[in-house]
């Protein structure tokens, strides 16, 4: 499943032009304590477009159907509603980043350790 779930993710990448430069784990860990936080994550993949690339209504939101479509055809098998944290039937941005970075933080600390970053960054999420 979590090939499903890499593999939905990174095609949701593949079409901003950020990705042409695959991030490292060592470029998102900008403070060089080993380990990526939620912000040093956020401050980088905002910038790459992948919330819009999930937005195909462009209104700014990203709602169950949207979130349906493309986990469908990606065969992944996410829940919508864990995503959906304030429960108003769609994702913001903050919410949309939330999921993506806990469900890789495996050990649920708050933060990515080189461990977790093979399974979303150089060897998975990235790995295009």
């Amino acid at each position: 499943m979590r090939k499903h779930i890499v593999l939905g993710i990174a095609l949701a990448l593949s079409s901003t032009a950020a990705l042409a430069a695959s991030p490292t784990f060592n470029t998102l860990d900008s403070d060089g304590n080993g380990d990526i936080s939620k912000d040093e994550f956020y401050g980088s993949v905002s910038d790459w477009g992948t919330y819009s690339d999930w937005d195909t209504t462009g209104d700014g939101l990203i709602d169950a159907d949207e979130f349906g479509v493309l986990t469908s055809s990606w065969d992944v098998d996410w829940d919508y509603d864990p995503w959906d944290a304030d429960g108003d039937g769609y994702l913001d941005s903050g919410e949309f980043y939330d999921g993506i970075y806990t469900t890789y933080d495996l050990n649920e600390d708050g933060h990515w350790q080189n461990g977790e970053w093979d399974d979303a960054g150089e060897a998975g999420l990235w790995d295009i």
